[in-house]
């Protein structure tokens, strides 16, 4: 297969196409690294240029929900990066619940139930899930329904079952699945209550109180435009003495958050809002 090649001044009638259509802003992404999903996306559909791609775009809702879910970053593996989730259960939980109601936890980072998932069952495991009130973003109706419908691909199940050995999780992750017509199947009751908030890039409806917000593997898709402003919101949006986890490559550092967190674990990169 041939790999399209998208130049610069296409990729912005894309994204000007898309502003203009559907009022959805990727104008402050990265640009080169959008251009290579962009060309991804061209390529895998078999449009024959980007024009093929506007037009597909400018008459179809129904496309431009499934190009969402192909242009926005997925995440590939539950329990990914174990020690995170280790560390999360261990140092964290308890800190955020302890004496609280209907603690608020937030996926903040765009999801295809991954992250979810993995935090539902840390939750379950340590007996909180029905105490705690969870959010998580998606972008799109067919991301939310895949979701909800607790379909995952069967092909990951090999790496999140040594993911969660190594999470020193308290059951068999085969508990949490079955099987059907080649698909793995999650329980739904683990993500019942979950509030789902669908984002049209610009963080502009978030929620308040969050006492943990993951927001992991984003930042190196905006530019500094767009990752000043999501980082402002969800400063906004984590409580004094909250957390915010962002990932293993990313940072706070020369960034304008930075007087507002303190590093609480640098391996995991997890912050803590200061309480004055």
């Amino acid at each position: 297969m041939i790999r399209y090649e998208i130049g610069i001044v296409e990729t912005r009638n894309v994204i000007k196409t898309i502003f203009e259509t559907y009022g959805y802003d990727f104008r402050d992404y990265a640009l080169t690294s959008f251009k290579r999903r962009l060309e991804q996306v061209i390529t895998n559909n078999g449009f024959k240029d980007a024009d093929g791609l506007i037009d597909r775009l400018t008459n179809s809702k129904e496309y431009f929900d499934i190009f969402l879910c192909d242009i926005t970053p997925e995440t590939t593996e539950i329990f990914r990066d174990p020690s995170l989730w280790r560390t999360i259960r261990d140092e964290i939980i308890n800190d955020i619940t302890k004496g609280s109601t209907r603690t608020k936890l937030w996926i903040a980072a765009f999801d295809s139930g991954e992250e979810l998932f993995s935090l539902a069952i840390l939750l379950k495991e340590a007996g909180l899930l029905s105490d705690v009130q969870l959010y998580a973003s998606v972008i799109s109706e067919k991301t939310i329904n895949k979701i909800k419908s607790g379909r995952i691909d069967a092909r990951e199940l090999e790496v999140n079952d040594a993911n969660y050995v190594r999470f020193n999780g308290k059951r068999n992750f085969s508990d949490y699945y079955k099987i059907e017509n080649g698909q793995a199947i999650f329980d739904t009751s683990l993500i019942q209550g979950v509030n789902f908030i669908k984002l049209n890039t610009v963080y502009d409806n978030v929620p308040g109180g969050i006492k943990l917000a993951l927001f992991r593997n984003q930042m190196i898709y905006y530019n500094q435009i767009l990752q000043d402003k999501v980082l402002n919101q969800l400063s906004n949006s984590v409580v004094p003495g909250g957390y915010m986890v962002l990932g293993v490559k990313e940072t706070l550092e020369n960034t304008s958050m930075s007087n507002r967190f303190t590093l609480f674990n640098d391996p995991e990169k997890i912050y803590k809002k200061k309480t004055t």
